[in-house]
């Protein structure tokens, strides 16, 4: 029950949406297609009466023509199977393509994607959005077209069956027991059988997926992490140990690999011997009915048809087991992604005067230990201001808390007007040209003569030519380098506020000064605030904060 509700939170919001309008026509497309394919195999299951029947009497002249019928029969449904897939997957891929942007956006909205990464936050969320959204919403259409098509073969083939089955007698005790539609009967019981003894063998399946599906996550996102870290890995030769981690992790993957396979395994047994019992169990069933010449040797072949479309009406579960265990496991992390989402509190937005005051401000970290006590804090506008303390303080703390992104403070602090830009001490390359890099998170686009220029008063106009070369720039530049290409993006957009956390710590106290003495003389009206242990740098700030007068005393 409670995997129903989830999965109803999360395609609500989607299906009940008036603008999704159209993927209800396509569905139902799809739907009427698949209805239409059952209604001409009901004309199929009467075709194999007529066709076996002219083949006893040896009906020449009739074999032909139904050799025909069958042609176009086949040619239809044929069609149908094709177009009603066709239209299933687009249904998909609508479906598909809105909840992806629906959990980008949820993740990416205030900062959700970097807090939920200070708490409990849900293991691979990129595997969450990528692969589980996609078999959420594919598995789901499938199913749901999949389960009215074997509800319409049911409907259709019952009363054939029924009709097939006729009135048998049953000799017992003595007396003779009159059995109508028995045919059906036998076909009923042989799926509520199959479905019990298939949820015994299967029911452990969807834990094993659930955990596949994780531990295939992590092994991913290990490799990923190594790639992102390939210069520090070489650099101490830790291959051996790295070597060691994945395989480790990939140890975990074949453990439960062996698990699922195992209990593939015993249901497997189960489900392919029920279902090749299936097919000649109509067979032996019908066999009374020929006897009793309720039916004919064309109507033994429609019985097996017609049984055989009940058995799989009935048998929808057991057919679709495996298929569902996915399906639960993918509604499960898709909906844990989103109720973690949900849990993050909104980050209070602090209002915006003339300047930077801080007022009675205490920070603490994510599990609720102080850091800061009362922070007292004011800066005027275009003047600079260098945060000096040891190590472990609070100072980045404090800096991600007036970015506005550090949700574990209390007390009052505003933010000076205008655009505020923070630069880590790591800065972001995303990979692509060097023009993207440059203006990142700007979509706006600079003339090459601006980034030429900015290059060169950074120290990097050997780069210049490099525009629109395609890179991975976090690898391919120096710790250096990419923070000289972090103050380029500060140069371009001029913010009114720019704070550095440790922003020239990769270069040494000269190179430092210069880029700082660069940045004061091209952003004369930019106020700048910045954390740095680089002594020779305080003569460049007019003002300076010792931390430690706000340290929490033990």
């Amino acid at each position: 029950m409670e995997l129903l509700k989830q999965f109803w939170r999360l395609a609500a919001p989607y299906w009940f949406n008036k603008a999704n309008w159209y993927s209800w026509v396509l569905l139902g497309m799809s739907v009427g297609a698949s209805l239409t394919m059952v209604e001409i195999t009901v004309w199929l299951n009467e075709w194999n009466r007529e066709f076996y029947d002219a083949l006893a009497e040896l009906k020449v002249d009739a074999i032909y023509p139904l050799l025909l019928d069958f042609c176009w029969l086949v040619a239809v449904i044929v069609l149908l199977l094709v177009y009603a897939d066709w239209l299933s997957q687009l249904v998909q891929i609508r479906w598909r393509k809105w909840m992806t942007e629906r959990l980008l956006g949820r993740w990416f909205a205030n900062g959700t994607h970097y807090r939920m990464t200070l708490g409990d936050e849900p293991d691979n969320p990129d595997q969450r959005i990528a692969e589980d959204a996609r078999l959420l919403t594919s598995d789901s259409v499938e199913l749901f077209i999949g389960g009215i098509r074997s509800a319409a073969v049911l409907i259709a083939f019952s009363s054939v069956l029924w009709e097939l089955s006729g009135d048998i007698g049953i000799p017992w005790g003595g007396e003779v027991y009159h059995v109508a539609g028995y045919l059906f009967w036998i076909a009923l019981i042989y799926a509520i059988v199959g479905t019990g003894v298939t949820q015994l063998f299967g029911y452990k399946l969807h834990g094993l997926n659930y955990q596949q599906q994780s531990k295939e996550a992590n092994f991913r996102a290990s490799l990923l992490r190594k790639r992102d870290n390939a210069e520090q890995i070489a650099l101490f030769k830790g291959e051996a140990n790295e070597l060691q981690h994945l395989n480790r992790s990939f140890a975990d993957i074949v453990s439960n690999w062996g698990l699922l396979m195992n209990r593939r395994k015993n249901l497997g047994l189960v489900v392919n011997s029920y279902h090749q019992t299936a097919k000649m169990m109509p067979l032996f069933a019908g066999i009374p009915a020929l006897m009793a010449q309720i039916i004919t040797l064309g109507g033994l072949f429609q019985v097996r048809m017609a049984f055989m479309k009940v058995y799989a009406g009935f048998s929808w579960f057991v057919h679709s087991y495996e298929h569902l265990t996915r399906w639960s496991a993918t509604v499960a992390r898709v909906a844990q992604f989103e109720e973690a989402m949900e849990k993050q509190p909104p980050l209070p937005q602090p209002s915006k005067q003339q300047q930077l005051n801080c007022q009675q401000l205490d920070l603490f970290t994510p599990d609720g230990k102080k850091l800061l006590d009362k922070v007292e804090l004011s800066l005027p506008p275009h003047s600079q201001l260098l945060i000096s303390g040891v190590s472990g303080l609070g100072k980045s703390s404090l800096l991600r808390t007036l970015a506005g992104i550090w949700p574990f403070y209390q007390g009052q602090f505003e933010l000076a007007e205008g655009q505020t830009m923070l630069m880590p001490q790591k800065p972001y390359l995303p990979a692509g040209t060097l023009r993207s890099c440059l203006s990142y998170p700007s979509e706006q686009c600079y003339q090459d003569t601006d980034l030429a220029r900015v290059l060169n008063l950074v120290g990097l106009a050997h780069l210049a030519t490099n525009l629109e070369h395609q890179g991975e720039w976090q690898q391919r530049l120096s710790g250096g380098e990419q923070q000289r290409l972090s103050m380029a993006r500060a140069l371009l957009a001029q913010p009114d506020t720019l704070i550095l956390d440790e922003a020239t710590s990769s270069l040494d106290e000269l190179g430092a000064k210069a880029l700082l003495e660069t940045i004061k003389q091209q952003l004369p009206q930019t106020t700048l605030m910045m954390v740095s242990h680089q002594q020779s740098l305080q003569p460049l700030f007019e003002r300076h904060l010792d931390l430690g007068r706000f340290a929490v005393t033990q």
